[in-house]
C-alpha cells in the first residue's frame, strides 16, 4: 500500500461518526429520544431569542424529538415559530403566610448553625437566612405537578446577574426531578461564568460552555471534572450570545451549501490557509509540517481567481508549487468559490503567512490562528492569535494545543448522544 493510500485510509477511519448516523443506538423504548430543552425568560432575553436556534439545530442534526419547555409564553411562542414542539411549565406560588415564613427561616438557622464561611467565624445563616433564603420562599408551593418525561434535559446555567424567580424555579425543579429519575442533565453557559456566586451553579451531568476559560473555571472551583465539561463549537455558542453578528448569521444560512461545495463533512477538523504569492516558502513549509500532525484534517487553501503570476493563475501556481506537499496530506481543497469570510467560520484553525483581515477577524470569532512568517514575530498576541516565525515548530505547537484540549470543540448533539447512550446502558 502506498503512503498516500495508507494515509487516506487512516484519515477516513479516524473520522468521528456523525450524531445523526448514531440515532439507532439512541432509541429509547422504541421511540426517538425525547430531549427537553428548557429556557427561562431571563436567558431567552439574554440571548435575544437565539437560544431556541440551538434547539432547532439539535433537532435538524439528529431527528430527535426536541421539545422546548418554559414558564414564559412569549419564549414558547418564539420556539413554536421555529417549528419546535413546546411545553408550558407553570411556576406559580400560592403564597406563604408570615407564620410559615418565620418557621421556615428558624428551621434553616437551626439546621445550619454549625456551618461557617470558610476562613472565618461568620455563620452562614447570618449571611443568608434573612435575605437569600427568605426571598427564596417566593417559590413556596410552586413545584409543577406534571411528570418529567425525557431521555435528556438541557437547560441554562443560572447567572447571578441574569435570573428571575420563575426561571430559578423551573431550572431547580428540572434538575431535582431529573436526578431523581436518573435522566442526564446538560447545563449551557449563557450568562458568562466567573462570578463569585458559585452556589448558583446547579449540579449537572455535563457542562457545555463557550470558552476554555469557562471550562477551567468549573474545574478550578470543583464544580465539575474536566471530562464533564465541553467547549461548544463557535456557531453553537453563538446562539447563547447577546446580539447578532452579520458574518455568523450568513454562515448559519449557508453552512450546508459551503460544506457540500468543499466536500467536507461536519465533524472534520478544518485548517484554512489564506494564500499569498509573496509567501510561497512559508506556505510550502506549513503544508510540509501539517503532514506530521496526527489529526484527521482537511486543509483548505484559499486562492483568488483574479491573481495571475508568470502566466499562472493562483490555483495553478499552488498546484505547481506545492504538489508534493499536497499529496502528502489526507485531504486538501484549493478553493476560489467560497468567500474567505465564510471559510473562516468553517475553520477550526487558521494558519496564515501574514497578518490581515482573516487573522484579525478570526480572533473576533474566537478561532485560534497561527501567523507563520519568516523573520516575523513570536508569541501570543491576545487569547487566540499566535505568531510563529519557524514553520517546523508548528507540528509541536499543534500537539501541545491538542493535549491541552484547545483544538476540541463539540456539538451539543454529540454531548447529549453520549450521555443518553450511557444512561441506557446503565439502565439495561
Amino acid at each position: 500500500m502506498s503512503k498516500k493510500s495508507k494515509r487516506h485510509r487512516e484519515s477516513q477511519s479516524a473520522r468521528p461518526t456523525s450524531s445523526v448516523k448514531g440515532n439507532d443506538a439512541l432509541l429509547h423504548s422504541g421511540n426517538r429520544p425525547r430531549v427537553l430543552f428548557a429556557v427561562g425568560d431571563a436567558d431567552f432575553g439574554y440571548s435575544e431569542t437565539k437560544i431556541w436556534r440551538l434547539a432547532k439545530k439539535l433537532k435538524d442534526q439528529t431527528g430527535w424529538n426536541v421539545v422546548a419547555a418554559s414558564h414564559d409564553q412569549e419564549a414558547l411562542q418564539a420556539a413554536k415559530n421555529l417549528g419546535l414542539d413546546a411545553e408550558f411549565v407553570a411556576i406559580e406560588s400560592p403564597g406563604v403566610s408570615v407564620a410559615d415564613r418565620l418557621r421556615a427561616t428558624d428551621e434553616m438557622i437551626r439546621e445550619t448553625a454549625h456551618v461557617h464561611i470558610p476562613g472565618s467565624g461568620l455563620p452562614l445563616w447570618k449571611v443568608m437566612a434573612m435575605d437569600d433564603f427568605l426571598c427564596s420562599l417566593q417559590l413556596f408551593g410552586a413545584q409543577p405537578s406534571i411528570p418529567l418525561a425525557a431521555d435528556a434535559v438541557v437547560l441554562p446555567l443560572m447567572g447571578v446577574d441574569n435570573n428571575t424567580r420563575a426561571s430559578c424555579g423551573l431550572y431547580t425543579w428540572l434538575v431535582s426531578e431529573a436526578r431523581h429519575k436518573g435522566i442526564p442533565v446538560i447545563g449551557l453557559e449563557i450568562s458568562p461564568l466567573g462570578n463569585k456566586n458559585t452556589l448558583s451553579q446547579l449540579p449537572m451531568d455535563h457542562y457545555a460552555v463557550k470558552s476554555d476559560w469557562a471550562k477551567q473555571f468549573l474545574v478550578r472551583h470543583g464544580i465539575a471534572q474536566s471530562q464533564n465539561v465541553s467547549v461548544l463549537r463557535w456557531e453553537e455558542s453563538y446562539c447563547s450570545w447577546p446580539g447578532a453578528d452579520d458574518f455568523t448569521e450568513a454562515f448559519l444560512a449557508t453552512e450546508a451549501k459551503a460544506r457540500a461545495m468543499l466536500n467536507i463533512p461536519e465533524d472534520r477538523f478544518i485548517i484554512v490557509i489564506p494564500h499569498h504569492v509573496a509567501f510561497l516558502w512559508e506556505i510550502r513549509k506549513i503544508l510540509e509540517g501539517l503532514a506530521e500532525v496526527d489529526l484527521p484534517l482537511s486543509v483548505v487553501i484559499r486562492v483568488d481567481s483574479r491573481t495571475i503570476r508568470r502566466q499562472f493563475r493562483e490555483r495553478e501556481l499552488v498546484l505547481e508549487t506545492y504538489g508534493k506537499e499536497i499529496r502528502a496530506l489526507p485531504h486538501v481543497v484549493i478553493d476560489e468559490r467560497v468567500g474567505i469570510g465564510l471559510l473562516l467560520q468553517l475553520a477550526d484553525l487558521v494558519i496564515a503567512p501574514f497578518a490581515g483581515t482573516t487573522t484579525e477577524r478570526a480572533a473576533l470569532c474566537r478561532k485560534r490562528s497561527i501567523i507563520c512568517q519568516s523573520m516575523g514575530e513570536e508569541g501570543w498576541q491576545g487569547e487566540f492569535l499566535y505568531w510563529e516565525p519557524m514553520p517546523d515548530k508548528i507540528p509541536e505547537l499543534l500537539r501541545s494545543w491538542k493535549d491541552k484540549g484547545w483544538l476540541e470543540r463539540k456539538r451539543l448533539a454529540d454531548i447529549i448522544g453520549e450521555l443518553v447512550r450511557n444512561a441506557a446502558r446503565a439502565a439495561a
